[in-house]
């Protein structure tokens, strides 16, 4: 199927669904006991329209990147979005270039489409050399475009500060349920700023489903609870989402949330009266080092 896209006003687009990676090829450390099932998943989502895949240096110390060259080998690569991301510690200028140079390596491709800061630089590296490291990138014609996950309004100021070359998006925990970056205000400053928000742990696990009100607007929509809870998040204006799952019949259900919008009405009750929402993540929470005034 055709995934729809968001375009910024600088002419950058992701598709409002694209396939997660974290777990794939191990946790913090590599196993490749799942390797056959994990490339057939990205395989069979590939074959399914999705051309977005995001990954980082850090699953599965890089054995999530070499599961996705496996699975793109023969494939259109003009047609397919690889992002992935560095870690914070790995930022300094010359740490990240080898960082860069390892991730291509492993996903057996000669360009990146989309490189994240995996977080704002540790402590004692100058985002000024993590940004003059990626301007290199992008100038040298290896990088497209680049990013940053987590990042409260103020560290994103600050990233965008230190390069010439847009910020395209903010990958962030955002779900029904996780509204923290709602309450910080990243969501709002996101739309305002041609950002787009790429929203990880979509679906909570699977802790959404019990929601009475996710249920009622299944029932409404004859659709299933894990398609309201996505469409939910697309319809919102700058809003993308990228779900992981190995299992191709989830896959498959998951892609039920394209094509279609919840009504304005569904939006705003969906919003305000989802229970239990929570405002501090629990997996990663916003970096909220630099949110001072300016």
């Amino acid at each position: 199927m055709d995934i729809p896209v968001k375009t910024l006003r600088s002419g950058f687009s992701l598709p409002v669904y694209g396939l997660g990676t974290w777990g794939m090829g191990g946790g913090w450390e590599a196993d490749s006991t799942n390797d056959e099932k994990e490339v057939a998943a990205i395989k069979g989502a590939i074959d399914r329209g999705i051309t977005h895949i995001d990954t980082a240096e850090i699953y599965g110390q890089g054995h999530a990147e070499e599961l996705i060259g496996q699975a793109i080998k023969g494939c259109d690569r003009s047609k397919l979005i690889i992002t992935s991301k560095v870690f914070g510690s790995n930022q300094r200028y010359d740490d990240l270039l080898r960082s860069f140079e390892a991730s291509l390596k492993r996903l057996d491709t000669d360009y990146m489409d989309l490189y994240l800061l995996h977080r704002y630089p540790d402590k004692g590296i100058d985002i000024k050399d993590t940004m003059r490291a990626i301007d290199r990138l992008i100038d040298e014609g290896a990088l497209k475009n680049v990013g940053a996950c987590n990042l409260s309004i103020n560290r994103l100021k600050d990233v965008q500060a230190h390069t010439t070359n847009q910020i395209v998006c903010n990958q962030i925990h955002y779900s029904l349920q996780m509204r923290e970056a709602e309450k910080a205000g990243v969501i709002q400053y996101c739309q305002e700023n041609d950002v787009l928000i790429t929203a990880w742990g979509p679906l909570e696990k699977g802790a959404l489903e019990s929601a009475d009100i996710l249920h009622a607007m299944a029932d409404k929509y004859g659709k299933t609870p894990y398609q309201i809870a996505l469409n939910w998040l697309i319809t919102q204006p700058n809003v993308i989402t990228i779900p992981k799952t190995t299992s191709l019949e989830h896959l498959d259900e998951n892609l039920g949330s394209l094509g279609w919008n919840l009504s304005d009405e569904d939006m705003a009750e969906l919003t305000k009266n989802f229970p239990d929402q929570q405002f501090h993540s629990h997996r990663v929470p916003l970096d909220y080092e630099a949110n001072i005034a300016p």
